[in-house]
């Protein structure tokens, strides 16, 4: 993984976001991608279907990759990710 401590709040983030997995070269377009916590229930319904879909919305917190780019920002004072409105960037 590329070392992050040379990040600079001058230099425009823009591009993005992207998920980088954890082989470190697949990743995948994340704009409209989410971070969701599980409770018990929520967890057991996923490992016994497989899929998301089976989690129930009072099962899960959802939290946008726009919201914690937004809150990154916020803490370190920095304006990275300023999300384009589609995948061409026109």
């Amino acid at each position: 993984m590329a070392d992050d401590s040379n990040n600079n709040s001058d230099v425009p983030y823009e591009y993005g976001p992207y998920i980088v997995f954890d082989d470190g070269s697949t990743y995948a377009w994340a704009e409209d991608t989410f971070i969701a916590v599980l409770t018990q229930d929520g967890e057991d319904h996923l490992n016994d279907a497989m899929d998301f879909n089976a989690v129930h919305d009072d099962d899960a917190v959802y939290i946008s990759m726009n919201d914690l780019i937004e809150a990154y920002n916020q803490v370190y004072g920095t304006d990275i990710g300023r999300c384009r409105t589609n995948r061409t960037g026109f």
